[in-house]
């Protein structure tokens, strides 16, 4: 008979992957457009920078969280294979592409588009394993 426990564990896999992918899609089609909109060049590019540490580190650690809950279930199934791609990806794009793209910005270099384009292509397949997670909880 399932536990207390085992009802927040699922209750964590189910939430966090969705509230992840919300945030996700909130930041890439409304805050950052948003900003670079209303704001002149010389004030959003700062602004942008100061979110994104705060995005990295809590869509990190909301993957964590699921990817914790589903290793205390011992189901290492689509799901937890899924969220560890995405922890590694929010680890890579917060500790090595963020500090890399703030260095090129101030530049304004041919690097900056390309650390700039690895980014998004980045957030695109995290957002795409993360709706498929959240299919697959749908499933159930």
């Amino acid at each position: 008979m399932p536990t207390f426990i085992d009802y927040l564990l699922l209750t964590i896999i189910t939430i966090f992957p969705v509230l992840s992918l919300g945030i996700m899609l909130f930041f890439s089609f409304v805050i950052a457009p948003t900003v670079h909109k209303f704001l002149p060049k010389i004030e959003s590019g700062p602004y942008i920078r100061k979110i994104f540490p705060i995005y990295y580190i809590l869509n990190g650690f909301l993957s964590l969280g699921s990817l914790l809950a589903i290793a205390y279930l011992g189901v290492f199934n689509a799901i937890f294979y899924a969220n560890g791609v995405i922890l590694v990806l929010f680890i890579f794009s917060y500790f090595y592409l963020m500090p890399a793209i703030n260095k090129q910005k101030i530049k304004d270099n041919s690097k900056f588009k390309f650390l700039h384009g690895s980014s998004v292509a980045i957030n695109f397949i995290q957002i795409i394993l993360l709706i498929s997670i959240t299919f697959i909880l749908l499933d159930f």
